[in-house]
């Protein structure tokens, strides 16, 4: 049962991987204080999660899956070249992969000190860069005390495999998901401080776009974030399961809610499709029923939300492939839930999902 940050955090903390994953992976605290507690429990809680059961289905035959190397834990951040090559970033690794369009899977990116993970991913055709969000995990344990680095962001050039620029956020903040500008910089939700930032290009000065009452629901706030067609941003609050409007202009930006038919149980990733929909992870912490949804921000309100696939395991980002849509499946329920019948997952895959399907497709296991 979904509870309050601290009971959130205290729960995390109690549960560590075991088996194969607690192998490569260090072990977390036992009881972290709300703000430490909250940096470990951020990358797995508001990158979304969902699936109460891991039993057997059968998928749909529209639905491919991507099965991703034994080596590779936890995938999150997903981002795609214009050619069709994907990367894969991971919650506990700064190791990216690139998976070209004939399915050769290779690392494309081995971990650094500024880069030890990569919870969102951001390729931008027009600079080449990939932008990453780094924060640490699970960080790691000295002198008897758990110790975690400072969450940042950067940017790779990934033809040279090299950080041009990375930094942390401006008070500690927490760098949860980024959306390009479309001139070199990016848009960041910050769900620690929760506001919206700006960066115009690598190195430049940090900007708030806006802090408005409306970002700071309570518990965990904003999380993913897309801009539409005509310039606004839509934002996704994890725990009030609402969708923003962040219109800019010259003067301040102006945020209000989008009515919805219902609400949406902790949407996290979110993109748009060709035709201009919005493409929305729901995590699903409570039902356990992972989905890929799709809004027509411009509909008449409340606006219609409909479900293009259901059954996806901790649905965390998304990235559109074509006409596809490839979804990381993050598989972290195990971390967020005080259960202990819930396994430690032996093997991870990126979902991709058709987007011209007009019922929905299962994609469970």
């Amino acid at each position: 049962m979904m509870t309050s940050r601290p009971d959130m955090i205290a729960g995390l903390a109690a549960s560590a991987p075991s088996g194969r994953a607690a192998e490569r992976h260090r072990t977390p605290p036992s009881r972290p204080g709300l703000r430490d507690g909250l940096s470990y429990l951020f990358c797995a809680f508001l990158i979304t999660a969902a699936l109460a059961g891991m039993d057997e289905a059968h998928a749909a035959d529209s639905v491919r899956e991507i099965p991703l190397p034994t080596s590779f834990d936890y995938p999150n951040g997903i981002t795609t070249t214009p050619d069709g090559t994907l990367y894969v970033g991971s919650v506990t690794s700064g190791d990216i992969l690139r998976i070209t369009p004939e399915g050769t899977i290779e690392r494309a990116f081995q971990e650094t000190e500024t880069v030890f993970a990569g919870t969102a991913l951001r390729f931008d055709p027009t600079t080449g860069l990939l932008w990453v969000a780094s924060p640490d995990f699970l960080g790691q344990e000295i002198d008897g005390e758990q110790v975690r680095r400072p969450h940042r962001i950067g940017a790779i050039d990934i033809a040279q495999r090299r950080v041009v620029w990375s930094s942390t956020l401006p008070d500690d903040g927490f760098a949860n998901d980024m959306a390009l500008d479309g001139t070199g910089g990016i848009y960041i939700t910050d769900s620690i401080r929760d506001r919206i930032l700006h960066l115009a290009a690598p190195g430049a000065a940090f900007e708030t776009v806006t802090d408005a009452p409306l970002l700071s629901p309570g518990d965990l706030g904003p999380a993913g974030i897309v801009m539409t067609r005509d310039g606004d941003l839509i934002i996704g609050l994890y725990s009030e399961g609402a969708l923003l409007r962040v219109t800019l202009d010259e003067a301040a930006a102006q945020v209000e809610p989008l009515e919805l038919t219902r609400r949406i149980e902790n949407p996290d990733g979110l993109a748009l499709a060709p035709d201009g929909r919005l493409l929305v992870l729901e995590g699903a912490v409570r039902s356990g029923d992972g989905k890929l949804l799709v809004i027509d921000p411009n509909g008449p309100s409340p606006l219609e939300v409909e479900t293009l696939a259901d059954g996806l395991d901790m649905p965390l980002n998304l990235t559109l492939l074509g006409n596809e849509v490839a979804v990381s499946e993050g598989r972290l329920r195990h971390l967020m839930l005080d259960d202990s019948g819930l396994s430690v997952p032996e093997v991870f895959r990126i979902v991709v999902v058709p987007l011209d399907e007009t019922s929905a497709a299962e994609t469970g296991r």
